[in-house]
């Protein structure tokens, strides 16, 4: 009986231990689960570089974004009008005041081409008859009747400026240069004396601003020196009767500089904008 139960017992601890390996070599070859995987010495943990990146993207705010924004006014294909006025600023003789346009076409955002037209309302100075005093002669002056030109502007200088911070203004730097006619009369020292009358080819550079207060409507600034070979009347010219003929008059070279301003009115008044894709 008791060498039965030592077999019995024998054979009992030896299944206890087969059973106890194949448990073992079973949890060995379990498979890890996703994200599992032993993480390496000094390497952050995947769940931790995902909270890092979520704390990196959540410290952005507007103020790190910057933008291009678009241009507020395009002149691109469009015909502007501009009213002008403008004043001899370098004859202490005879001040001209012009009345007049002029139309700019605009083949691209930085170039154009205009027409002007002007008409010259003379205006006497006092220095006029100092100067008569002065030489015991009455000096030859023009009286510039009206003119014509055709103009090439550039745009080389954009910008754009803020005004209390709370409108912003678009401003443009402009150079132009033209060529056309202008017609002068003498102003003969004699009333009774017959005047003669010019047509002389004049060119002028100028420089100018253009201030947008809309996207249709605008203040222009410039300045012009026009110039230009003119008859003026001889000096030596004696008393006439009024009826006989001018005699050949001095060529003279002009400049004549004038400080102008004008309201630009665009056509059409909008425009849209156009994407390469």
């Amino acid at each position: 009986m008791r060498r039965f139960d030592c077999r019995a017992s024998v054979f009992a601890l030896c299944a206890m231990m087969t059973l106890g390996g194949f448990a073992r070599l079973g949890h060995a070859q379990e498979p890890t689960p996703p994200g599992a995987e032993p993480t390496p010495p000094g390497q952050a943990t995947p769940q931790a570089a995902e909270q890092g990146e979520k704390g990196k993207l959540g410290s952005i705010s507007w103020r790190d974004i910057v933008t291009v924004p678009r241009r507020p006014i395009l002149k691109y294909h469009r015909v502007e009008f501009i009213p002008t006025y403008n004043t001899t600023i370098n004859n202490s003789l005879y001040r001209h005041h012009g009345f007049g346009g002029v139309i700019n076409f605009f083949l691209s955002e930085t170039l154009n081409l205009g027409l002007e037209g002007t008409y010259y309302v003379p205006q006497q100075q006092e220095h006029y008859f100092l100067r008569g005093l002065d030489d015991r002669i009455l000096p030859s002056v023009n009286h510039y009747q009206w003119s014509a030109n055709l103009n090439f502007g550039y745009v080389p200088f954009y910008g754009k400026f803020a005004l209390f911070d709370r409108w912003i203004f678009q401003w443009e730097g402009y150079v132009q240069a033209g060529l056309g006619v202008i017609q002068t009369d003498w102003i003969t020292r004699d009333p009774a004396d017959r005047s003669a009358t010019n047509y002389d080819i004049q060119w002028h550079v100028d420089i100018g601003t253009r201030l947008f207060l809309t996207k249709w409507l605008a203040i222009h600034a410039y300045l012009k020196d026009y110039m230009f070979v003119d008859s003026l009347e001889p000096a030596s010219r004696g008393s006439a009767v009024g009826s006989a003929p001018p005699p050949k008059g001095d060529s003279n070279f002009i400049q004549n500089l004038v400080f102008g301003v004008g309201v630009g009115m665009f056509l059409p008044t909008g425009f849209d904008y156009k994407y390469t894709r």
